[in-house]
């Protein structure tokens, strides 16, 4: 999971860190253009993909299965702390930190250093989550270390009165906020039996999905009464119910 994780995140590197010499160069449309050409490209190499000949012996998934799948309490578990910190990741990086950082001072052409300062930490860590930290410390202690990180790096945004301090904020967040998802990945499908794992994945992902519509949109309502800082205290809060949450969770899982 953290190998698959980090060629995502070099592909959002690559995408988002062009994004601000586009701006600068061709302006703000450019980047709905080119995107709109890299989908078609993906449309097109999508064409060359085959299933194997002999194809692949699966049984259905029934109905009962499905509600089994997702009655597992680990899945339903890790698919809250999910929504979590995708409604947090999709308010700050990919949501209001553009728009904060336009408030702060900085320019379009400073987009890709932001996105730098985030991205980066963010692929180390995605190596790193799997291969040093939960050996170390275990998954439930893993999770809390970074959801606590994270909650505290969101908290402090709103402080952030330069760039550099931004950066700086930017680059533990990004680290602390991909500690969590190939882990939660990994932790979603291990008590599922093999042959449901990809069910088990599909409700995993349904859910969570919930936390890319929900933080910002909460997040967005409450900027437009409050003022921008208050989506980000909002997402940083649920950070800490989410490190509250691994502690009991954790407390319970040991008795």
């Amino acid at each position: 999971m953290g190998s698959i994780s980090f060629v995502v995140v070099l592909a959002q590197l690559l995408g988002m860190s062009i994004s601000g010499y586009i701006v600068v160069e061709w302006g703000w449309h450019a980047l709905f253009w080119i995107g709109g050409i890299m989908s078609i490209a993906g449309v097109v190499l999508s064409l060359f993909i085959f299933e194997p000949k002999e194809g692949i012996q699966r049984e259905p998934v029934k109905l009962n299965d499905l509600i089994s799948i997702m009655r597992e309490p680990l899945l339903l578990k890790i698919s809250f702390l999910s929504i979590l910190a995708h409604s947090i990741i999709f308010t700050t990086m990919f949501g209001f930190i553009p728009t904060y950082k336009l408030k702060i001072g900085l320019q379009a052409s400073d987009i890709s250093l932001v996105v730098f300062s985030f991205m980066i930490p963010h692929a180390i860590a995605t190596l790193l989550a799997g291969k040093l930290l939960v050996p170390i410390l275990g998954q439930w202690r893993s999770l809390k270390l970074a959801f606590g990180l994270t909650s505290f790096f969101t908290l402090i945004i709103p402080l952030a009165d330069t760039k550099d301090w931004l950066y700086v904020i930017q680059g533990f967040n990004g680290f602390s906020l991909r500690l969590l998802f190939p882990l939660m990945l990994g932790m979603a499908i291990e008590s599922i039996p093999h042959e449901k794992r990809a069910t088990a994945m599909g409700v995993y992902q349904a859910l969570y999905a919930i936390g890319m519509f929900a933080g910002p949109f909460l997040a967005g309502v409450l900027n437009s009464y409050m003022g921008i800082a208050a989506g980000f205290y909002f997402v940083g809060v649920l950070g800490v119910v989410a490190t509250l949450l691994i502690t009991i969770w954790n407390k319970n899982q040991i008795k």
